[in-house]
C-alpha cells in the first residue's frame, strides 16, 4: 500500500473509485480542479492510496491562499464538502501523513478537510456545526409527502390551484443569473460571477430549473446531479413577489416529484446550520440527518468556517451590502466571495 501523487493519465482511476466508493460526494471528482482553474490560482495535490494496483482512497487537495493571505492546503475549495474517502482506516491514516507531508513543504501551512458524514480521528480542530438531510424519494410523491412538516404540506397546498409550470432543463442563464444577483443583494450577500454559473453548467452535473406562473419566473435553482441524488444549490426568488416566498416551496415539491419519477434515490437538503438559521424553505422536509465536519491541522483554536459567517461585524457588513446599487454589488461580489474559499 502506497501514497502518490497522482497526474492526469491516472484521472480514469480515480473517477471509477469516485463511482465506487459509496461515500464519495460530485466536488471530489478530478474534474472539479477544472472548474477551479477557469477563476482560480492554486496549486493541485491530487493523492491517492494504491493496493494492488488499484486506487483505494483519495484526498482532493488544493493549496491556495485563504482570506486572510496566508496558504492552506484544503481539500475542495469553493464547495460545501470533499475530504478524504477511502476503503480502509490505514488508506484513510496514509492520506492524512502524506497532506501533513506537503503541509511541512510550505512552512507547515494549516490543511483544512471538508469532511461529510466520515470524521477524521487525530489532533484536529472540528467544526460541526452544519448539517445535511437525506430524503429517500424512491417511494412516490404521495408517501415522500407524508414525511414533510405540516407548514410544508400547507405551502405547498396554497400554490396547487396556481398555474404553475417547472421548466426543467432551462436553457434561460441570463434570466436565472439576474433573479439570482437580485435575490442574494437583498439579503446583503455577495454573488458569484455570471461566468461562475456558466462553467458550473459546462460541469457535467449542474443545470437550472425554473418555476414559472403566467410564463413569469418567480423561483429558480441550481440542480447539481450525482449517482441517483439531486440537490438544489443557488435557489433563489423573485425579489418583491409577494407570494414567492410559496414558491420555493413549489419548486422543491415539483422537483420532487420530477427526480422521483426518474428513479433517483435520494434528495440532499444542502449545507444548513445546526441552530436551522436558514431560509425556511429549506427546512421542514424531513430525511436521515447527516453531519458536516470541518477540520482544521494543526489544532491551533483558529476561526473556523461558521465563526467566519457570524458575529456583528457579519451583520454590519450585510446592511452595507444592501445598500449598494444592485449592478456595484454584482461587480465586487466576485472578488469577495473568492476570498473565503
Amino acid at each position: 500500500m502506497e501514497t502518490v501523487l497522482i497526474g492526469d493519465k491516472e484521472k480514469p482511476e480515480w473517477e471509477s473509485f469516485i463511482e465506487r466508493n459509496p461515500y464519495a460526494i460530485a466536488w471530489q471528482s478530478y474534474d472539479w480542479r477544472d472548474v477551479l482553474a477557469r477563476h482560480y490560482r492554486f496549486d493541485f495535490h491530487p493523492l491517492a492510496v494504491y493496493e494492488s494496483g488499484r486506487i483505494i482512497g483519495v484526498l482532493p487537495l488544493y493549496r491556495l491562499k485563504t482570506a486572510f493571505s496566508k496558504d492552506s492546503l484544503i481539500s475542495v475549495p469553493y464547495a460545501v464538502a470533499g475530504g478524504v474517502v477511502s476503503d480502509s482506516e490505514e488508506a484513510r491514516n496514509l492520506l492524512i501523513g502524506k497532506a501533513v507531508e506537503i503541509s511541512k513543504t510550505h512552512n507547515s501551512c494549516g490543511i483544512v478537510l471538508k469532511q461529510y458524514k466520515v470524521r477524521m480521528p487525530g489532533d484536529f480542530q472540528t467544526d460541526e456545526n452544519y448539517y445535511n438531510r437525506e430524503l429517500d424519494i424512491p417511494r412516490g410523491p404521495d408517501e415522500i409527502r407524508k414525511g414533510f412538516s405540516d407548514r410544508n404540506r400547507d405551502m405547498i397546498e396554497s400554490t396547487e390551484k396556481s398555474p404553475c409550470v417547472l421548466e426543467y432543463p432551462s436553457g434561460d442563464l441570463g434570466g436565472f443569473f439576474r433573479m439570482l444577483l437580485r435575490h442574494l443583494h437583498a439579503k446583503g450577500v455577495p454573488c458569484v460571477s455570471r461566468k461562475w454559473i456558466e462553467d458550473l453548467l459546462r460541469f457535467r452535473m449542474y443545470s437550472i430549473a425554473l418555476l414559472k406562473i403566467n410564463g413569469r419566473m418567480v423561483a429558480g435553482t441550481l440542480v447539481k446531479e450525482f449517482k441517483k441524488t439531486a440537490s438544489f444549490p443557488f435557489t433563489c426568488l423573485r425579489v418583491g413577489g409577494g407570494r414567492d416566498n410559496r414558491a420555493a416551496y413549489r419548486l422543491y415539491w415539483e422537483l420532487m416529484k420530477y427526480f422521483s419519477g426518474k428513479g433517483f434515490e435520494i434528495i440532499h437538503s444542502g449545507r444548513i446550520p445546526q441552530n436551522d438559521a436558514t431560509d425556511d424553505y429549506r427546512l421542514g422536509w424531513g430525511g436521515t440527518k447527516h453531519g458536516y465536519y470541518y477540520q482544521y491541522y494543526p489544532n491551533r483554536g483558529g476561526k473556523t468556517e461558521y465563526a467566519s459567517r457570524r458575529g456583528r461585524k457579519r451583520e454590519i457588513l450585510e446592511r452595507c451590502w444592501k445598500l449598494l446599487p444592485t449592478p456595484v454589488a454584482g461587480a465586487i461580489g466576485p472578488l469577495v466571495v473568492r476570498r473565503f474559499p
